[in-house]
């Protein structure tokens, strides 16, 4: 019942094409920044995400809903909601709650500097087990689904809902995830992504229709 009402809630609003998408919920997002020496570590919301929302995106008391596209994040339009991280280091965490995922969908969060340039820490529904992966692209000669990192099976005790977290450090990431309510648990380090210092890199919350999409 829950996922109708989910569903129902962009029905109104997404395009035809996306309106038999999957649905999936991602309850909030943190971004903690260096910033200026002047700055506190801020707490960004998903209101201020809404601003240039596209219509596939709505903001309701179960939290931002994208209806899941068929544009990869190696696109110059992904199906992809996000906000300019401002420093080098930042640390980014949301909850996603994935349980609409069908087979071959996506969805997780993502550092992204440009459509050659992302790592991503996400969710994979590969039957008969759901996976999280780190995937990176480092430039055109990566596959569009970008290069496994690692990757490994999601037990039933994570109830189809899993924190996701980014940590960068001028370009080299780690990557985590965690029960709702447990400890973080590292699924790559040391990762070379990209960095602010080559252009500005963008922390997003995206979700990926798997029909037509690259074998991942």
């Amino acid at each position: 019942m829950r996922y109708l009402a989910l569903i129902a809630a962009l029905s109104v609003a997404a395009p035809a094409a996306a309106q038999d998408a999957p649905v999936v919920a991602f309850e909030w997002l943190e971004l903690s920044t260096d910033g200026p020496a002047d700055d506190a570590p801020s707490a960004t919301g998903l209101q201020p995400l809404m601003e240039n929302a596209p219509d596939w995106a709505s903001l309701g008391k179960d939290g931002l809903l994208i209806a899941t596209g068929r544009q990869t994040l190696s696109s110059d339009s992904p199906t992809l909601v996000g906000t300019q991280a401002t420093g080098g280091t930042f640390s980014a965490s949301t909850l996603l709650d994935y349980r609409a995922l069908r087979e071959g969908d996506v969805a997780g969060l993502v550092a992204r500097a440009d459509p050659a340039h992302w790592v991503s820490i996400q969710v994979e529904k590969i039957e008969p087990a759901d996976l999280i992966a780190v995937r990176l692209r480092d430039g055109d000669a990566t596959s569009s689904a970008g290069r496994l990192i690692y990757t490994t099976a999601l037990s039933g005790s994570f109830d189809q809902r899993v924190r996701l977290r980014i940590d960068a450090d001028n370009g080299r990431y780690r990557l985590l995830f965690a029960q709702e309510n447990g400890l973080w648990q590292i699924l790559a380090e040391d990762v070379r992504g990209p960095a602010n210092g080559a252009g500005p890199v963008s922390v997003g919350l995206f979700g990926m229709d798997g029909a037509d999409q690259p074998d991942w």
